[in-house]
């Protein structure tokens, strides 16, 4: 799996061309430490200097001399691996960036810094080191990281003309039914087993099952220990397997609070510790009246089903939960790569009206429904339909991704998709 290029990795590049030091966050193994210490460093074809704060002994050597250890380092590139470990080390690293900053564009060192806890390295960051910092996100393995050959998903080519093309239906008729079982195959087992590169070096559903699980034990032990703002742990891994169990549903602080026996406050502080170490999403709702989006309930998503199964043990969700909540860990992955980063958003009006997610930027807006039946109809476009028919000037197609196997214009202009051909790659 270390062969895989990660598609974050051109981002990366393309912001330390610009700026001093790139900031990687993501949840614990998720691949951060073999892109800046492999990946990275090949394809710029570099000599770089990995320092990993996880060695205690690292880390006191660095709060003794930061200074002159960073500027003792001769290579061009520097990779400061899991820096909320130590947060003295960012005055020093400003210091040494800004000295850095008056040599000649071709001397200048670079920093990579990674780190799994937004909430600690995101708090230092802002204090110490904003305006000097390009922040790049990474996530567990997308299906089309898991699938491609170089070239973009589907997806990208619909964002891009805000349109299904002819083409691209031709273009799935003619693909070899071959490739098309070995694309199915990849997406079965990644909507079961999440994205995590650690699961997908593993063979046997026992193998795969005890990782998940000894990494949630490492994350309530280890990463929500480091934070240290939960006084009892077990009622902070209930919280996290109630929480777990809505996912794609709405959120309602206050009734799941009550549920828990907890004030709204406590577990306000868990889903921010939950959000901050990656485990899970608040999506927004979509309004023409800006403010209104900003005071209405989130969807709450746990996006990686592998990291789920861990967390609800004997429970489950439903099949169209757990499809809806894929599909936006797929969206989530995808849009950060635009060279414009899209705005993710869910839609629901009073009168009933829902779409499970908005694509939307200046240009534009794509409503996508997501079904997890392997037949649609034209009944399950029928509410992104009604939203192209009520903003004709911003929405011009609607997509319905499912996991069947063919492209078909469901209601006009809205389209049911294949989910491993919009994500994946022919």
């Amino acid at each position: 799996m270390n062969s895989i290029k990660r598609s974050i990795l051109d981002t990366v590049i393309s912001r330390l061309q610009h700026e001093q030091i790139v900031a990687l966050t993501g949840a614990r193994q998720t691949g951060k430490t073999t892109l800046c210490e492999v990946q990275l460093p090949k394809l710029l074809n570099l000599p770089f200097t990995y320092i990993s704060f996880d060695d205690p002994d690292e880390r006191l050597r660095f709060q003794r001399s930061a200074v002159s250890i960073l500027e003792s380092i001769t290579t061009p590139l520097v990779v400061l691996d899991e820096v909320q470990k130590i947060p003295q080390l960012f005055d020093p690293l400003k210091l040494v960036v800004d000295r850095e900053c008056k040599k000649p564009v071709a001397e200048r060192k670079r920093f990579v810094m990674t780190g799994s806890s937004q909430l600690l390295m995101m708090k230092n960051i802002q204090e110490t080191l904003a305006g000097r910092v390009a922040l790049c996100q990474m996530y567990p393995f997308s299906l089309h990281e898991l699938t491609s050959d170089g070239e973009p998903p589907f997806l990208s080519r619909i964002w891009r003309d805000h349109a299904v093309s002819r083409q691209d239906v031709e273009r799935l008729q003619l693909a070899s039914p071959q490739r098309l079982r070995t694309l199915r195959k990849v997406r079965d087992e990644h909507q079961l087993w999440g994205g995590y590169p650690p699961v997908w070096q593993r063979t046997g559903d026992t193998a795969r099952l005890n990782w998940l699980k000894d990494y949630r034990k490492t994350y309530l032990e280890r990463d929500i220990a480091d934070v240290g703002q939960v006084a009892n742990i077990d009622t902070f891994a209930l919280a996290q397997k109630l929480l777990c169990s809505r996912t794609a549903n709405l959120l309602s602080i206050s009734e799941v609070a009550r549920g828990l026996g907890v004030a709204v406050n406590t577990l306000k502080r868990y889903l921010e510790l939950l959000t901050m170490s990656f485990q899970c999403y608040l999506l927004s709702p979509w309004h023409e009246n800006v403010g209104k989006r900003l005071i209405k309930s989130p969807k709450l998503y746990f996006p990686d089903m592998g990291v789920n199964r861990a967390v609800l043990g004997e429970l489950s969700v439903s099949r169209g939960a757990a499809y809806e909540s894929w599909v936006c860990a797929e969206l989530l992955k995808w849009k950060q790569l635009q060279p414009l980063e899209p705005e993710l958003y869910f839609y629901r009006t009073a009168a009933g009206l829902e779409v499970d997610f908005l694509l939307a930027d200046e240009r534009g807006i794509i409503p996508i429904e997501a079904k997890s039946s392997e037949r649609v109809t034209s009944t399950d476009a029928r509410s992104v339909e009604m939203f192209l028919a009520e903003h004709p000037k911003a929405a011009h197609v609607g997509l319905v991704v499912y996991p069947g196997n063919e492209i078909v214009e469901l209601r006009k202009n809205v389209w049911g998709v294949p989910d491993w051909y919009l994500f994946g790659a022919l």
